[in-house]
């Protein structure tokens, strides 16, 4: 399995918004070829959009994409979408209880999981994920793209990975960018 169903939204709002290409999508062609991945990929704008898309990981041929990888500006606890509407985590638990069950949920977002632990836990429960990762801090792109490519690979790679075992890797290999970027993982 590893698959990988990722969202991004649109990063900047000018008049040249349809032209910009994906950030991540040439780390996720990357680890698709290295790793034999299978990908979904889709760029949302608005909250109607995630809502749309997101609900399809509810449909039973949707079970193998077990790393959800959501890519959006972000703030303590929130995403952010390109047309600055912005949901909570625990909003998300609300509105569509186990869509994440059983998955690895990694929010590639400046400070969404600045929030408490009893929130991550909370939000953990209400959508089913396994496994919970972002940052705590505001991340530049270079640095978050090298840390993301090891962590996609990483979470494709291995099939057996649990925060601890997750924790240990990266505090062997990628010690500073953990601390840089305020990565965590619950």
């Amino acid at each position: 399995m590893n698959n990988i169903f990722c969202l991004e939204t649109e990063w900047t709002q000018s008049i040249h918004d349809l032209k910009d290409d994906s950030s991540v999508l040439p780390l996720l062609e990357y680890i698709k070829r290295v790793n034999r991945t299978k990908l979904v990929f889709r760029q949302v704008a608005t909250m109607t959009d995630f809502d749309y898309y997101l609900s399809h990981l509810l449909k039973d041929s949707y079970n193998t994409f077990d790393i959800v990888y959501l890519c959006f500006h972000g703030a303590s606890n929130t995403i952010e979408f390109a047309n600055k509407e912005t949901i909570s985590l625990t909003r998300i638990g609300e509105l569509y209880p186990g869509v994440f069950d059983g998955k690895k949920v990694h929010f590639g977002s400046c400070s969404t999981l600045s929030t408490t632990r009893e929130e991550a836990y909370s939000f953990k429960e209400a959508t089913g994920a396994k496994l919970l990762t972002g940052y705590s801090k505001k991340v530049g792109f270079t640095e978050s793209f090298i840390f993301e490519l090891w962590l996609m690979n990483v979470l494709t790679s291995l099939k057996s990975l649990g925060p601890i075992k997750l924790e240990a890797k990266i505090m062997k290999e990628m010690p500073f960018f953990r601390d840089r970027l305020g990565f965590k993982i619950y």
